[in-house]
């Protein structure tokens, strides 16, 4: 059985005032003369039913744009250190504008706080919510999602939370894949966070493992350099693993921006790329066409993904049906000059200019 929404009616019973007193506090409408003990009675009900205010209908209804919030559930400093944002902006954007909504933008560092998601809605016009790097067990995410507010995941939650995501640890899959079809067996891979700081980043580690095994390549820890997504950590990391001996032949960066940082460090020891060690980036990010040599990695059309994240948010928004909840969009291997091997077998993929060998 479906559980009913909770209404504004509902919680002014609950708090004993008026179904006004209550439109009036969630509206944040300064001039009412409503005392602070009677607001804060008021939005303490809300919490405690559940209430989440049909901001959609009321924004239609009043004629004025609506907002939609795309909440950003990481560091500051991360979120602009790669394009994955700003192009989820951009494809975000081309749906916003055609259909007349506006784009907030939240960043929040600390979701263990009670009603994170709760007090967005409160606090802001948002018919809606667009979640990046959301906890997948965030058990408040689930009971917004229950409670039909239109809300759109970027990574798959489960099944109850709609979701457009990337099949990343396909991604992985195919750039190890080929690095190993090219006949390299010493791969080194700088994931773009420790362990424990990231479980994306363990399942993606757990992937570039299974994949060398599956060319009877045993794994090696010692070809493991933790980087922290920036150009630095990738140079810094490249340069420790240019101590070993032998050196690896191939190196896989988890994303491209590590992945031009490990080229410079490898480029300065003297090395060529990709006769001597040959480097797959992960994201397509546009420098990757223009680096010297241009840079072999994986396209996940970020893009594309904020377009339909947008369309699947605007349709539960109007009460649209939605044919499929849950999207994962598959990244493709993009082929360029930064790899080299002794065979030249490569997986049928996307291609765009032939490998070196």
């Amino acid at each position: 059985m479906v559980k009913k929404r909770v209404t504004s009616q509902q919680v002014a019973d609950r708090a004993g005032v008026s179904r006004t007193t209550v439109s009036l506090v969630l509206n944040n409408v300064t001039t009412a003369n409503i005392s602070e003990e009677t607001r804060q009675l008021v939005l303490r009900t809300t919490r405690e039913l559940n209430y989440v205010p049909d901001v959609a209908a009321r924004s239609l209804a009043s004629g004025r744009s609506n907002n939609i919030g795309l909440i950003l559930i990481q560091p500051h400093h991360r979120i602009f250190i790669d394009a994955y944002i700003p192009s989820i902006i951009a494809g975000l954007s081309q749906v916003t504008q055609q259909h007349g909504f506006r784009i907030l933008i939240e960043i929040i560092k600390d979701v263990t706080q009670p009603n994170t998601y709760m007090n967005l809605m409160w606090g802001n016009e948002i018919a809606g919510m667009i979640l990046s790097n959301p906890k997948a067990d965030d058990a408040e995410i689930t009971a917004l999602a229950a409670s039909d507010f239109p809300i759109v995941s970027l990574d798959y939650l489960n099944e109850l939370v709609y979701s457009v995501s990337t099949d990343d640890l396909g991604g992985v899959q195919k750039a190890v894949t080929h690095l190993a079809h090219l006949g390299h067996r010493r791969i080194a891979c700088i994931p773009y966070a420790p362990i424990d700081a990231n479980n994306q980043v363990a399942d993606r580690l757990q992937v570039y493992y299974d994949t060398l095994e599956s060319f009877n390549i045993t794994p090696d820890d010692t070809l493991i350099r933790y980087g922290n997504r920036d150009p630095e950590s990738g140079y810094a990391a490249m340069q420790s693993l240019l101590e070993l001996d032998p050196l690896p032949t191939a190196l896989f960066a988890m994303n491209d921006i590590m992945a031009l940082g490990a080229m410079a460090a490898i480029r300065e020891h003297g090395l060529r790329i990709p006769d001597d060690i040959a480097v797959v980036g992960y994201d397509d990010i546009l420098p990757a066409q223009y680096s010297t040599p241009t840079l072999t990695t994986i396209n996940k059309n970020d893009i594309e993904h904020g377009v339909l994240a947008g369309q699947m948010l605007v349709d539960l928004i109007h009460g649209r049906p939605v044919d499929k909840p849950q999207i994962s969009l598959e990244p493709a291997l993009v082929i360029r000059n930064s790899c080299s091997g002794r065979q030249t077998n490569t997986l049928p993929l996307h291609k765009q200019n032939p490998c070196t060998d």
